[in-house]
């Protein structure tokens, strides 16, 4: 396998009791790759994305990551690898900024609390939010929320990012805070895999798009390729809709 090959994904299921969410995906991630994840309502597609990290553990499939096989034994190790943003934060409310940041590099050993501490205050000032490090998540915005999570996930330095819709909740302003950082950390080579809505962002930072409809990727290719040329009367059709 390529040695720039982040993740592997085989013939990948995933069910719900009789529901069949996830049904035969084929995915490949090279390092340094930006892919958008379209699809409607419903499709499968964060699902698939938390598949990714095991999160929602496949129904059937393989999965590899840097050539090796996940499997319950070795998924906590390989998650530190790759991160998640949520659409809806998932910062913990009893704990403040800097708590939440520095929680899973300190719990998982990975680092001692004064690095974690040093790291996390250098990520906020990074993103104008120093101030907030002894605040609580109810005492910030979306938008800020949204921003602490993203740095929040890079505390443990992955090699992969993975983006659930990470603007779907938020107003119009702090979605453009949101993308300026997502769209900082691609500028950086950061591998990046990303659910969204946002069609003109997505044919920006994409390197590739994947659609998903009905737990199937339908079609796959470039944003040129994608939205100008598309192949199948599936996406031509989702294409009127959304543009």
């Amino acid at each position: 396998m390529n040695n720039n090959t982040e993740l592997i994904v085989k013939n990948l299921h995933k069910n719900f009791g009789e529901n069949k969410v996830l049904k035969g995906i084929d995915f490949k991630l090279i390092e340094g790759e930006r892919v958008v994840i379209l699809g409607p309502s419903g499709s499968g597609k964060s699902t698939f994305l938390r598949c990714l990290n095991w999160m929602e553990e496949p129904t059937s499939g393989e999965m590899y990551f840097d050539g090796e096989l996940v499997t319950e034994k070795n998924i906590r190790r390989i998650r530190r690898n790759i991160g998640m943003v949520f659409q809806h934060f998932n910062l913990i409310s009893n704990l403040t900024v800097m708590e939440n940041m520095t929680l899973a590099p300190i719990k998982l050993k990975i680092t001692k609390r004064d690095e974690a501490e040093k790291r996390a205050k250098e990520l906020l000032r990074h993103i104008g939010l120093l101030s907030k490090a002894d605040a609580y998540p109810a005492s910030l915005s979306g938008g800020q929320k949204q921003r602490v999570a993203i740095v929040r996930a890079m505390m443990l330095s992955p090699e992969v990012l993975l983006f659930d819709e990470p603007t779907s909740a938020l107003d119009p302003e702090s979605i453009g805070d949101v993308l300026s950082l997502i769209r900082e950390l691609a500028g950086r080579g950061m591998t990046i895999v990303i659910v969204t809505h946002e069609m003109s962002f997505a044919k920006e930072i994409a390197t590739r798009i994947v659609f998903i409809d009905k737990g199937k990727i339908i079609e796959e290719g470039t944003p040129v390729e994608f939205f100008e040329h598309p192949k199948t009367p599936r996406v031509q059709e989702f294409l009127k809709k959304v543009l």
